[in-house]
Formats: C-alpha cells, sequence, structure tokens
C-alpha cells in the first residue's frame, strides 16, 4: 500500500501485528464478560481507561488511530511501532489515506513556500 508507506515514512513509525510491550500505541480486540467485542485503543495496555480508550465499534478507531500516529509528531517520538490486531481492518486504512492527505497537503505548502520564495 503505497499510502501506508509513505505516511510511515512522514511520521516515522511502523504498523505491527506482532504484541510487544515495548510499543507506543495498542489497537485491539477484547471480549467482555457477557460475550460483546469491545475494542482498546491505548497507550498503556496495563492502565485502561474505560472512558477513553475503551471503543464499543471499530468505526471509532480511526480517530484514535489518526491522533495517535500525529502525536508522534509533535513527541519527537521516531522509529515507533504501533500495534494492531487486525491491520488490515477497514479503520486502518481509513486513517491511512486521511493522514496521506495530511502528508500531501504539506508537502504541497512546503512546496509553494519555496516557488513563492524563489519568485521573490
Amino acid at each position: 500500500m503505497k499510502k501506508l508507506k509513505k505516511v510511515q515514512e512522514h511520521f516515522k513509525f511502523k504498523l505491527t501485528d506482532n504484541w510487544s510491550n515495548e510499543c507506543y500505541f495498542y489497537i485491539y480486540e477484547e471480549s467482555t464478560a457477557d460475550g460483546y467485542s469491545v475494542y482498546i485503543a491505548t497507550e498503556d495496555t496495563s492502565n485502561i481507561n474505560v472512558n477513553e480508550d475503551v471503543h464499543y465499534y471499530d468505526s471509532d478507531l480511526t480517530n484514535s488511530l489518526t491522533e495517535a500516529i500525529r502525536a508522534l509528531e509533535y513527541l519527537d517520538k521516531e522509529g515507533q511501532n504501533i500495534y494492531i490486531d487486525d491491520i488490515n481492518s477497514e479503520f486502518v486504512e481509513e486513517a491511512m489515506e486521511e493522514l496521506y492527505e495530511l502528508v500531501i497537503n504539506k508537502t504541497m505548502e512546503t512546496l509553494n513556500k519555496l516557488i513563492d520564495k524563489k519568485n521573490d
């Protein structure tokens, strides 16, 4: 997936489906006591905040993944792994699409600034 590679290059992260305690962010499915599926999106798997980290629908995970990846840029955390139990999920594709557009827009802004600077 070309867009995934571009987004990974820009934000300097890697998606993985291999669990490690060293990952920066985790997204995975869990089952409730009564057999329902919920989705966890967290930085700290040992300290789950039910109100913020637990999602009933996987469609809610697009925003969680996008925010986690964008935070990497501001936290200066290069080369981080992000664990996702199902990397082929639709929410991953949606997040990469959104972030790819952001990367392209930033690239175009930079290019336009350089052109304007050259023309001055």
